[in-house]
Parts: C-alpha cells; sequence; structure tokens
C-alpha cells in the first residue's frame, strides 16, 4: 500500500514539473502564473502567424526615376503617439522604440541568433559587435561636486546615465521613390531607420541632474542633447515589425502590426530634412530660418506629388 501511495506521489509531482514547464521561460525572475488579462476571449498572439509582406519585385532597368528622401518622424506630435506609447510594456503592447531595443538585444551580448544587426553607418555596411552594443545606451558625464555644508568644490563626480527605449524622441528615416514602367507605379520604399534619443544634459556645477530647479523653457531647450542610436537596415526589422501588434486609434479590433502602420499604411506625420543632391547637405545646411525650413520641405513633397500626377492624362 505504501509503495502504491509513494507511486501516486510521484507520479502528480511530475505532472505538476510537467505543467509549469510549458509557462517557464528559462529566467530566475518571478514567472507569470498566465497570459496577460486583457480581454474577455483568448487572444491570438499575433507573432504566431505573422510574416512581413514582401516588397513587388523590381528591376533597375524598369526604374526610370527615382529620388532619395530623408525625413524625420517627431514622435510629439500627437498623430505618432502609437510609435511612441505605452512607454512601459503593458501586457502585449509596447511601443516601436521597446520593439526595436528587444530585438537588438542590448544587455545580452551573447546572444547572436534571432537578434537585429546595429550599424554604425548610413549605408549599413559596417555593424557594431554584440560587444560593443551595451556600451551604446551609456553615457558617462563628468560633473564637479560640492560639499553640502560650505560649498566648496571637493572634487568631480562621474554619472553613468542608461537610456531606455522611452527616450526614443524621433525617428530619422531615408527611403526611396521610384517610378517602375512594368507596373506602372510610383513607389517609395525604406531603406534604413535610425533612432535619436533626446536627453537632459546634467549641469556641470552640481552633483543632480537638472530635473529638479526651476528653468524657462528657453532653458530646458538649450539643455537638451541628441544621440544617435545607429543604423538599423529596414529589411532586417521589418520581421520583427511585423510581430508586434500596434495600438490602432480607431477600431482595437482591428489589428494592426508596425510593419502595416509604417511600410504599408504609412499613418505617421514627418517632415523632410534633406534630399538628394550634388552637395549632400541637409536643408539647414543653406537655409537658416526653421519656418523657411518648413516651405521647403513642404515644397520637396509637392515636387514628388506633382511628378505622380504628371505622369497621367485626364
Amino acid at each position: 500500500m505504501k509503495k502504491l501511495q509513494l507511486i501516486v506521489m510521484m507520479l502528480l509531482a511530475v505532472s505538476f514539473a510537467c505543467a509549469q514547464e510549458d509557462d517557464f521561460d528559462g529566467s530566475t525572475m518571478e514567472q507569470p502564473v498566465r497570459k496577460p488579462v486583457e480581454m474577455p476571449w483568448e487572444q491570438v498572439n499575433i507573432g504566431d502567424f505573422a510574416e512581413p509582406i514582401a516588397y513587388p519585385p523590381v528591376r533597375q532597368a524598369d526604374v526610370m526615376y527615382y529620388w532619395t528622401i530623408w525625413r524625420t518622424i517627431d514622435l510629439r506630435e500627437k498623430v505618432n503617439h502609437p510609435l511612441y506609447f505605452p512607454t512601459e510594456m503593458r501586457g502585449t503592447w509596447r511601443s516601436l522604440g521597446q520593439t526595436i531595443f528587444d530585438a537588438i538585444d542590448f544587455n545580452n551580448p551573447e546572444k547572436t541568433e534571432d537578434v537585429l544587426t546595429l550599424y554604425s553607418d548610413e549605408m549599413c555596411t559596417f555593424p557594431y559587435s554584440r560587444a560593443e552594443l551595451p556600451g551604446i545606451l551609456a553615457q558617462t558625464f563628468t560633473t564637479t561636486d560640492y560639499d553640502i555644508e560650505t560649498g566648496e568644490e571637493i572634487g568631480t563626480k562621474e554619472i553613468v546615465q542608461q537610456f531606455e527605449a522611452k527616450e526614443i524622441i524621433s525617428y530619422n528615416v531615408k527611403e526611396v521613390w521610384y517610378f517602375d514602367k512594368q507596373y506602372s507605379t510610383f513607389r517609395v520604399q525604406i531603406l534604413e531607420i535610425e533612432p535619436i534619443i533626446e536627453y537632459e544634459r546634467p549641469n556641470n556645477n552640481t552633483n543632480i541632474f537638472d530635473d529638479d530647479q526651476e528653468q524657462d523653457e528657453e532653458d530646458v531647450k538649450a539643455n537638451m542633447m541628441k544621440k544617435r542610436v545607429g543604423y538599423i537596415y529596414y529589411n532586417e526589422l521589418r520581421p520583427f515589425l511585423a510581430k508586434q501588434e500596434v495600438f490602432n486609434v480607431k477600431n482595437n479590433a482591428a489589428r494592426l502590426s508596425f510593419d502595416d502602420l509604417i511600410t504599408w499604411k504609412r499613418d505617421f506625420s514627418s517632415l523632410i530634412y534633406k534630399e538628394s543632391n550634388v552637395y549632400d547637405r541637409d536643408i539647414s545646411d543653406y537655409i537658416a530660418n526653421s519656418r523657411d525650413q518648413r516651405i521647403e520641405s513642404e515644397r520637396i513633397t509637392d515636387k514628388l506629388r506633382t511628378f505622380e500626377h504628371d505622369l497621367w492624362e485626364f
């Protein structure tokens, strides 16, 4: 009888272990008890079946016209908020920046499979090594340290700032507009994307950041710094974007991925800051006034639109 009880207890222990193994991800952190509770029905994860839609094939001989455009996507604009929020991962929802950071996996340099490559140049020809990645998101500042009681200078202090995905405020995007005579269509294809982090520079005269100090708007803007994370080849990023669902501001039930939103719907607001030119210069290099820079950006947009309209006769 005791042997039978022992066998039953062992079988129960094995079955319980097998049941727990399905939800165990190999981490030493506390494991979730269930999938995120977001709706009353069972949700199918978009990442389980999504694949990026292939671009239409194109031959160089069929390209009769093309123009290279550089634009910036400012996430502070309301229409771009689906790319920025949520700032912290909530259930299955995450921002575009967090999706990119998770795909690169900065804090796991040992991982070499199923990760996104980050490049140091715009042409995406020189990749960062996996060992270099942790240092890209770390910034070290040297500030003057003062005695709290006397106010005397007692030395310097190093502050290490670790950047997060929520500090990505904008993206620089390089894309090519081309006319394909085989299909008689004017198309656009994104070549690369560059996340831009914006942060407040620490004050060199104190041992704390300026967050607790009162400053007017002009001082805050003057104290803001920008950091380029690196260049990402967009075709390598698309498989990760296709598996991440994005918030649909019009209908939560109409499921969209970041690949749908950016690649095909192009549902974002942006400003052109450069077009292909013989001097290889930005608009800001030959136009100083910000208002006139926007007018120049609209002129380039209108040039592309006019070219497309002039292809047809009615």
